[in-house]
């Protein structure tokens, strides 16, 4: 057998249950063949809620969080990657805590715990209220809003603001705290 064969049949394999052996125990947990992430199991884009400090300096900001998901869908803990600011951190745990997820799938179907960074963005309170009349959903499409830091303001809009186009700091997973479910 050719060494491609032999990597190719090692990546597609997995053990059905860790083995018990004498001393140090490791165990591997790879994504197989068929693999699915956890998914929200309601996403129509809602809105999350808005703090008095970000509706007074109407800025457009996002979280980034590492969730730790159990085989059932639920949010055990999360570490934070980048915190929104603008007194929404407690807001963005009540919403990452309340959303249940469909489960990870292994490549045979079964439920599994999981870890996915997830997102979560508040634009511009009045630019939503602009735009959509309210604050309850967040729009498919946010047009041609310019990142923060990516060129001029458009002055001629209708209500003129950047949006937070941020990545997540992935160097905080080490570094950051978990957060257990309340």
């Amino acid at each position: 057998m050719s060494a491609v064969g032999v990597l190719a049949a090692a990546t597609a394999a997995w053990a059905e249950e860790p083995r018990q052996v004498p001393g140090e125990t490791i165990i591997i947990r790879d994504h197989g063949p068929g693999y699915r992430q956890p998914v929200p199991l309601r996403y129509a884009r809602p809105a999350p809620a808005y703090s008095e400090e970000s509706i007074e300096r109407d800025v457009w900001t996002r979280a980034w969080m590492l969730l730790d998901i159990d085989e059932r869908g639920v949010v055990k803990q999360i570490k934070w990657l980048n915190r929104p600011g603008y007194d929404l951190e407690p807001i963005a745990l009540a919403q990452a805590f309340g959303t249940r997820f469909e489960p990870a799938r292994d490549g045979r179907g079964r439920a599994q715990a999981a870890r996915i960074v997830y997102p979560i963005e508040w634009p511009s309170y009045w630019w939503l209220v602009t735009r959509e009349g309210l604050t309850t959903r967040l729009p498919d499409d946010v047009g041609a809003i310019r990142c923060r830091g990516d060129g001029p303001l458009n002055l001629s809009r209708v209500h003129p603001v950047y949006r937070d186009c941020s990545l997540p700091d992935m160097s905080k997973v080490v570094s950051e705290p978990w957060i257990p479910r309340p």
